[in-house]
């Protein structure tokens, strides 16, 4: 006889909360062991019992994940008696007694190499989708938008609660834990913006209500405290520092081991652009002393990364324009860097830190040898200085301007600590570089000081722009007290503000 198992569930605690959303898209996220996986399994049971004859699917992103947790743990909390077929090795498919039918599939594809491939899984139409660990690696954005469009069943509800939809219920559910890939930024970081006032393109909205499709539950270990035993926590609080208790226990987003760049938070560096243009003016116009310090990286197949920053009188660097652009030709490249400029009243004779491998000359054999990418730039009035090429340097230096420094106020809102770098949220392929740029791993799997060799190029074109800079360590904050400067104060930007207000108004108040 299977021993009998049971699902505590209190009042508004985590699981609660996602049992009553009724959201389009639900995901739960957050520690190990929250519950996550038992409460879309217990979700699924529900719909499944609610709507009779529908067709659900129940997925993870590789076939033994699948088998070996998430239909293990569905058919632990399926009630023996309401089952009429069991999955084989020929039909990985549980039928309910009701007609209802999960599908137990999975969604990585044999040679699937990028978000073009088109998922396996949209052969059918689904009533409802439930999805274990959708931060898997093998699991893309456009994995989730295919499957997003499967949901059209149309099986009848039998209950009597007036807020579950009258057919489907077609509802997503997805569980995770907190990661800085695309699951953080296509879906969960637009909502987190969503909440502090703040507008983001990627963010699903409802057309009928004007609010997110998303709801999002998280939460640490410890929310599902009352359904683990005692030394199951404490050995993770034991197991677990750092980055990985952050990420692990605590379900803190986008805090996970093995981030080269491990302080860099949206929150914290990134700003909205008209905010950080509206600075760069009130400096010029205030004749304080500003900087300009542009950054390059050129590819081919791969993007070609331009940064244009400023430098404050307080050494804070705000990068402000730029482009990530692949497959462009040198004038196309060269006109860009031009009107930036323009833009921003910057002489067209400012030289720009490059990577050093353009100022080689190319050649198909001995005997040919071509003008140097450099020297292409040049040919079109853009002058272009070897940067600094050397990688841990490099990467010390701007871990340097990224860090909260404790003596260090915000140069915007006034507050300490702050960091002495932000980034326009025009610019979304940096925090996204940034939430992807690991270290390697030996074949132990042990971390080595030695960043992997892709999705680097705004990473390189910062180290780049940044090699004329000072360490943070020298920029003293007594010594740019005796000079008579005054930290400014002039406007907040965090959450709350009002867009429709033009920040310029107040952009002289806060300086000497």
């Amino acid at each position: 006889m299977r021993r009998k198992t049971v699902y505590r569930l209190e009042e508004d605690c985590l699981a609660f909360r996602f049992h009553e959303s009724r959201a389009k898209v639900q995901i739960f996220g957050g520690g190990y062991a929250n519950g996550k996986t038992a409460a879309i399994c217990i979700k699924a049971l529900r719909v499944g019992e609610s709507y009779p004859g529908a067709n659900i699917l129940m997925s993870r992103a590789t076939y033994p994940k699948l088998n070996d947790t998430l239909r293990k743990e569905f058919i632990k909390w399926c009630p023996t008696e309401w089952i009429k077929r069991r999955p084989t090795k020929d039909d990985n498919t549980l039928v309910l007694t009701n007609g209802t039918m999960f599908n137990f599939r999975y969604i990585q594809q044999q040679g699937k190499t990028n978000e073009q491939t088109t998922s396996n899984l949209l052969s059918a139409t689904y009533d409802a989708i439930f999805v274990d660990q959708m931060e898997d690696p093998e699991i893309t954005h456009k994995d989730f938008l295919d499957l997003l469009g499967r949901l059209r069943g149309m099986a009848l509800y039998i209950g009597d609660d007036p807020t579950m939809p009258r057919t489907g219920p077609r509802i997503f559910c997805i569980t995770c834990n907190p990661t800085g890939n695309w699951v953080f930024r296509k879906l969960v970081r637009p909502v987190h913006r969503y909440f502090k006032g703040l507008q983001d393109k990627d963010l699903l909205i409802d057309q009928n209500t004007n609010k997110p499709l998303i709801e999002i539950f998280e939460g640490s270990t410890y929310e599902n405290e009352s359904n683990l035993e005692p030394d199951f926590i404490q050995t993770l609080e034991t197991t677990y520092k750092g980055q990985m208790k952050q990420r692990f226990l605590l379900g803190k987003w986008a805090s996970f081991e093995g981030l080269v760049y491990g302080d860099f938070s949206d929150d914290a560096h990134v700003i909205k652009h008209h905010i950080i243009e509206d600075y760069y003016w009130s400096l010029i116009e205030g004749g304080y002393d500003v900087s300009i310090v542009e950054g390059y990286d050129h590819g081919l197949a791969v993007p070609s990364c331009y940064l244009l920053s400023f430098v404050d009188h307080f050494g804070n660097v705000f990068l402000l324009a730029g482009y990530y652009e692949a497959e462009k030709g040198i004038e196309w490249l060269a006109n860009e860097i031009k009107d930036r400029r323009l833009q921003y009243q910057i002489p067209i004779d400012a030289k720009i830190n490059a990577d050093p491998a353009i100022f080689r000359r190319t050649g198909t054999d001995k005997k040919t040898v071509g003008k140097s990418t450099s020297k292409l730039f040049a040919d079109e009035g853009i002058t272009m200085v070897r940067g600094n090429n050397d990688i841990i340097n490099g990467i010390q230096k701007v871990q340097g301007y990224i860090a909260p420094q404790k003596y260090h106020r915000h140069p915007l809102d006034g507050t300490f600590p702050s960091p002495y770098l932000f980034v326009s949220d025009e610019l979304e392929f940096v925090p996204n570089e940034m939430n992807e740029y690991y270290w390697k791993r030996d074949t132990s799997s042990e971390l080595v000081d030695m960043p992997q060799d892709r999705n680097d190029h705004a990473m390189d074109t910062i180290k780049y722009m940044l090699s004329t800079r000072p360490l943070v360590s020298t920029l003293s904050p007594s010594a740019l007290i005796l000079k008579g400067l005054v930290q400014p104060t002039y406007m907040k930007w965090q959450e709350g503000e009002d867009d429709n207000i033009d920040p310029r108004v107040h952009r002289h108040g806060g300086h000497a």
